[in-house]
């Protein structure tokens, strides 16, 4: 996604101290990738302990299936 100056910082703070994002626009799907077009209205969302733990192990996951897919070690 392309965000604006403001949104992109948002985003970074966002990054910074652990919270995950919302953000609206339309999803795209094309060759098997995904992109969001029109991104706007970024804000910060808070979530709970467990939320956060679930969501950092997901990530994980998905972290090692890229390094897998792109041939990392």
């Amino acid at each position: 996604m392309v965000l604006d100056e403001e949104a992109y910082r948002i985003a970074g703070h966002a990054h910074l101290v652990g919270l995950p994002i919302r953000v609206h626009g339309q999803l795209e799907s094309r060759g098997g990738f995904r992109r969001l077009t029109g991104a706007r209205s970024v804000v910060p969302v808070q979530v709970d302990d467990a939320e956060r733990d679930r969501l950092m192990k997901s990530l994980q996951e998905n972290l090692d299936f890229f390094e897998e897919a792109c041939g990392g070690d």
